[in-house]
């Protein structure tokens, strides 16, 4: 598995794109809780308050908060790793080198393989990153740190590892569909405003279906975290209904992926 790794990230190394957007990603991932931190100063500074209550004090940046509310936050920033699975794979059938692999000795098989190993490093690196960025971001300014409270809630940080995994697959599956990247990254962006579109409109005796959309599934892993500073209740842990539906779209995207390519004539 590591050696069809490396095939990969071989092949990756002189993609400007891949640096590009893994560098934004990273940036984002790390800039995002200081401007947050940086707005609330803005508005305490403007005389801004909440009935009386210091802005500074809302304990979004918290521990324990902090892990539920950075783990949503950044969901939303999971197309940009997407757009890397995506050019990954199309440019492997713009520049005919799954054809020359599979000349060469390379199986689907380990096509596949070597493909669900990049996008596990990808959400592997992503996460280690998120966990840093929250672990720093609480010690600098939770205002007592407890040792306990640090680790409270730090399996949000696992939810995100698995919405950035199984939305990085199913962009593995669209791209192996569509073969083009530009149309794969529209039908990507187009994705959640169908879907919702769909699933605002179906009839009240279809509504159970609703947590069963691919999408739904994803976002159903973590919950909208903030109600709760408006002192409305919130679902502050990740419901293992969620986890197994979301682990049987893995297996279908990884089968659909291989029946595909079995039948393709690369």
């Amino acid at each position: 598995m590591l050696k069809l790794l490396q095939i990969d990230l071989v092949k990756l190394k002189n993609y400007r794109a891949f640096w590009v957007l893994n560098i934004l990603y990273g940036l984002l991932i790390v800039s995002i809780p200081i401007t947050v931190m940086e707005f609330l100063k803005w508005l305490k500074l403007q005389g801004a308050d909440f009935d009386g209550f210091d802005p500074l004090k809302i304990p979004v940046l918290y521990f324990p908060d902090i892990w539920q509310n950075i783990a949503y936050v950044y969901t939303f920033l999971k197309i940009f790793l997407a757009i890397v699975v995506v050019i990954s794979i199309s440019n492997e059938y713009s520049y005919k080198t799954i054809r020359q692999n599979i000349i060469d000795g390379m199986s689907r098989i380990d096509f596949i393989k070597s493909k669900l190993a990049t996008i596990l490093l990808l959400s592997i690196g992503s996460t280690l990153l998120v966990f840093i960025t929250g672990m720093l971001t609480g010690i600098i300014y939770t205002p007592n740190v407890e040792f306990a409270e640090m680790f409270t809630g730090i399996q949000f940080v696992f939810a995100y590892f698995l919405d950035l995994f199984t939305y990085l697959v199913l962009a593995f599956f669209l791209t192996i569909l569509l073969k083009r990247s530009a149309l794969t990254v529209f039908i990507l962006l187009l994705f959640t405003p169908i879907e919702y579109a769909i699933t605002a409109n179906l009839p009240e005796a279809l509504e159970f279906l609703i947590p069963y959309f691919p999408l739904h599934a994803i976002n159903n892993l973590i919950a909208f975290p903030f109600k709760k500073y408006w002192f409305q209740e919130i679902q502050d842990y990740i419901a293992w209904e969620a986890v197994l539906v979301v682990v049987a779209y893995i297996v279908l995207y990884v089968y659909a992926i291989k029946t595909k390519l079995q039948k393709s004539d690369l």
